[in-house]
């Protein structure tokens, strides 16, 4: 076992667009909670590897923006009270190879936390993320069928829906006590009721109230190009922002919770968001995900055989 200090007590560990990024604010309402201001570090997922093993790969960039030294790493939490437990998020820990390994290294107790949403639609939600952020794989989102293509090469795509696969890992070296594993629509149905529940996982207070008012991270199609460039998460303004203020200044700017909120608004206004069809959400789930949903029926004893309706 590891004499660090500061390292977190529990992390949640993906999937990525399934609403972990307003569950990582949310919690940061709780006085008990403390979150690391940088979300996605993906320590545990990078510290074994160096640039080297990247190099002419699209994992560079995101190995590059990573926090993958320990002394770095401990740094995010420092701003901690003694009496607050200490968490952070980063979606690559579902998937990336060593990721389970080195947490069980580091911090054989942590409480981990996985929120899982229908494979399919959150290989759309992505889509729309990327169309968010002009960075499509490609343009049409049924290219995701195609075996051969770059849906099925990257991390983020095709491969991260393969949560039974990835959940194995955890659930082979960590005490099932350990994994507290939540689907999508419970979130959205009733976040009072998860929230209360990851309360009582973490033994915080249960009966904190949050504010659920802001939805983060939305996406889909720009509708006006202007607008985005003046208040879209990659405005020139946020942008320059960055550069000339701290990170602690930023998040006492994302802190105000009415002008992060008319900001929110704004930019959901200027997003398209298509429907996937009930046809093509069908076909994924069954061609490609089916077996995994029924592994991650066995790991998590949750009924998930609407995920193939």
């Amino acid at each position: 076992m590891n004499s660090f200090k500061n390292l977190p007590n529990f992390l949640i560990i993906g999937a990525g667009k399934s609403g972990t990024t307003s569950v990582d604010n949310y919690l940061k309402q709780h006085p008990n909670i403390f979150i690391s201001p940088v979300k996605e570090p993906n320590f545990f997922g990078y510290e074994l590897n160096t640039a080297k093993d990247f190099e002419g790969k699209p994992q560079l960039k995101h190995y590059n923006s990573s926090v993958t030294n320990i002394d770095e790493y401990l740094k995010l939490f420092e701003g901690a009270e003694s009496y607050q437990v200490r968490g952070e998020t980063s979606n690559t820990y579902m998937y990336h190879e060593n990721a389970a390994a080195r947490i069980k290294h580091y911090i054989p107790d942590a409480k981990l936390i996985a929120i899982l949403r229908q494979p399919a639609e959150r290989l759309y939600s992505r889509y729309l993320h990327l169309a968010r952020d002009s960075k499509l794989p490609t343009q049409k989102f049924e290219d995701c069928l195609d075996r051969n293509s770059i849906w099925w090469e990257r991390n983020d795509l095709i491969k991260e829906g393969y949560y039974g696969k990835y959940l194995d890992r955890y659930f082979k070296l960590f005490d099932q006590s350990q994994i507290k594993v939540f689907l999508y629509e419970e979130l959205r149905e009733n976040p009072e009721k998860l929230h209360r529940q990851i309360f009582q996982f973490l033994g915080v207070q249960e009966d904190f109230e949050i504010d659920f008012s802001i939805t983060y991270n939305q996406s889909g199609f720009i509708k006006n190009p202007i607008v985005d460039k003046l208040i879209g998460s990659n405005s020139f303004f946020f942008k320059g922002m960055k550069k000339i203020i701290s990170e602690k200044s930023i998040q006492r700017i994302k802190g105000n919770k009415f002008l992060f909120k008319k900001v929110n608004d704004l930019r959901s206004k200027n997003l398209s968001k298509p429907k996937l069809t009930k046809e093509l959400k069908r076909q994924i789930s069954n061609e490609i995900y089916k077996e995994d949903i029924l592994l991650l029926q066995k790991l998590i004893n949750k009924d998930v055989s609407h995920w193939l309706d």
